[in-house]
């Protein structure tokens, strides 16, 4: 890594790692590390995960995976190569290639965001390890299969959201050196490059198992800043149908083929994965993010509230839709003295909620329920917003922003949080909106998977947007959407949320983040080949000093706007033992990293 003391590791070694099934998650953009062509503006990881632009964590599929198959006989490992090259930014990808003794490597292309990514490490893969035959998985592969099926690097897809079976089936077969015709749902190459399809089979109203949360990431490094944190669901697809999301209940049905929207691991399963859960280490320390919990029926939901009050976690969020009973309130705080709740209306008007898919409560019922949530002992309420939504201009943004001024004023002390982010770099491939843009006043700059991939390549963060709406262009998305983050933290700042310093460095950031994206776009919109290239070069040094501040092994987010150190997330899974890699050398602070030298040159 360009600026680092440390030589290249290209040339140490790892320990073999064996597997029946390798589960490799790769960057966003690889590769990332002393890209000089491509800028990653800081904008504080918006989400509820707290990542870097290279959105290392994997999808849950992973994890139930590795539990299945491994009742099932197959020896399955999990490396997350995003958090591996974050936290030994000396290590090669031909290293970690070398040391691999697998019969079959699974990439994830789960979010679209990986389109360049995931597609680049199976190049390499291919160039270095033809051995190793590559399988593609995840929402965005089976959207695009046939498409992704094309590409060299690429020898089979597994469709499906839930692709338990049909993965045990071809680990048998591919050990056994057997035929793949009858396995449901794959797409595959035979020797002689033709592409097979053995068709997708009806979808289950149940799925997956249940994580065995007893095999995350235990990192003895983390900090009282560490981060700690699981994420869990007991369903996939939705009861909803935000017109902007890939998993809402008509693009769940568009993209797996099938007639419900909805399908549910068994009680079971979930009881197994909470058992699981008990005998992780430090576990009242352990924040514990419940996805899509608004999908549950009210006896399912009644029961993981159970098993929540008698696992002794140190915190929890339950996901809503609708604003939740005061029954249920009572049942959530009683389960967990730090319980929060988070709601994502959107907008604050609810003609453009309403058009998102959302809008099932107005303002005034909103705050009358903060006032109950918070009398029944919830502990926080967090409070998203969007920029990207139908309909949505300017002055609607602000007309958010001044919303959530009323209330931080109204409820002070940090128990109500509302953030705000833009909708970017891609609307969801398969997405009502994406499939159906000019209906609903959107335009789409990428269709195409090839398209979307090329697009990452891009150096301005504008023209990597896959779309823009009838009242905002991806220019108004971006600029709109980071002054929007500016502004609501200096409002938090005001109300005492967080300390000042805090507050200004991540302020500075995204100052610099604003004032450097257009000298990088103006670059990046130069028409001519060369010229654009020369362009680029000229602010190489300025591009990479930023990226290195920002993809590095420390994070923050909007929830908790300082630097905190990675290495111990729950999707931190780095392949080999922590003593296989310390001959490798581990990312530290420099000790100039400062906020001036992050930001402003």
């Amino acid at each position: 890594m360009p600026g680092s003391p440390n030589p290249p590791a290209g040339n140490r070694s790892l320990p073999t790692l064996r597997a029946d099934l390798l589960l490799l998650h790769a960057p966003a953009t690889f590769e990332f590390r002393g890209r000089r062509d491509i800028y990653f503006p800081f904008m504080g990881t918006s989400g509820d995960v707290p990542i870097t632009p290279l959105y290392e964590y994997f999808p849950l599929g992973f994890k139930a995976l590795e539990r299945f198959l491994g009742t099932r006989n197959h020896a399955v490992k999990i490396l997350n190569l995003s958090a591996l090259f974050l936290l030994y930014p000396q290590l090669e990808l031909e290293t970690v290639l070398r040391s691999l003794d697998v019969k079959l490597l699974g990439i994830d292309l789960h979010w679209m965001v990986h389109a360049q990514g995931s597609l680049s490490v199976a190049e390499r893969v291919k160039q270095l390890r033809p051995d190793l035959p590559v399988i593609f998985g995840g929402i965005s592969s089976s959207y695009y299969a046939e498409e992704l099926i094309r590409y060299p690097q690429v020898d089979m897809v597994m469709r499906g959201y839930d692709t338990l079976e049909p993965m045990a089936s071809l680990l048998s077969a591919v050990k056994g050196r057997r035929r793949m015709d009858n396995i449901p749902n794959l797409l595959w190459k035979s020797p002689d490059g033709q592409v097979h399809d053995n068709g997708i089979s009806p979808s289950a109203r149940s799925f997956g198992c249940g994580i065995d949360w007893s095999t995350i990431p235990q990192d003895a490094t983390v900090t009282p800043l560490g981060i700690r944190e699981i994420l869990s669901t007991q369903n996939a697809g939705c009861a909803h149908d935000c017109g902007w999301c890939g998993g809402s209940r008509d693009s769940f049905r568009r993209i797996f083929k099938g007639d419900h929207p909805i399908a549910r691991k068994s009680a079971k399963e979930i009881a197994h994965e909470f058992h699981t859960l008990r005998s992780v280490p430090h576990l009242g320390t352990y924040h514990y993010y419940s996805v899509g919990f608004y999908n549950e029926p009210p006896r399912r939901m009644a029961s993981i509230i159970d098993h929540i009050a008698d696992l002794g976690v140190g915190s929890v969020n339950y996901e809503q839709f609708h604003l939740t009973p005061e029954e249920w309130l009572q049942r959530m705080a009683s389960a967990n003295g730090r319980t929060s709740i988070t709601l994502s209306p959107e907008s604050h008007d609810i003609r453009i909620g309403k058009l998102a898919g959302r809008g099932a409560y107005t303002n005034e019922e909103l705050e009358r329920w903060l006032e109950r949530a918070l009398h029944h002992g919830i502990r926080r309420i967090d409070i998203w917003y969007f920029v990207g939504m139908p309909e949505q201009d300017e002055r609607s943004v602000q007309g958010t922003l001044g919303y959530c001024q009323h209330l931080l004023d109204k409820f002070p002390g940090g128990s109500v949080h509302p953030m705000i982010c833009p909708m970017i770099p891609f609307l969801d491939p398969g997405s009502t909106f994406f499939v159906e843009p000019e209906k609903h006043g959107y335009r789409l700059f990428h269709r195409t998977l090839e398209e979307h991939r090329a697009a990452s390549e891009r150096a301005s963060l504008i023209n990597r947007v896959n779309y823009e709406t009838r009242w905002l262009s991806r220019e108004d998305l971006i600029r709109i959407g980071f002054r929007a983050m500016r502004t609501l933290m200096q409002a938090k700042a005001s109300a005492g949320m967080f300390p000042p310093a805090w507050i200004n460095r991540y302020v500075a950031r995204i100052d610099d983040a604003i004032d450097f994206l257009e000298v990088v776009h103006a670059a990046d919109c130069i028409p001519e080949a060369t010229r654009r290239a020369n362009a680029l070069e000229e602010i190489g040094d300025e591009i990479l000093r930023r990226n290195d501040a920002v993809l590095c092994a420390s994070v923050m987010n909007q929830a908790f706007p300082t630097s905190r150190p990675i290495g111990g997330r729950w999707f931190d899974e780095l392949g080999w033992e922590p003593q296989d890699l310390d001959s490798m050398d581990r990312w530290a602070p420099p000790s100039h990293h400062t906020a001036a030298s992050e930001t402003r040159a």
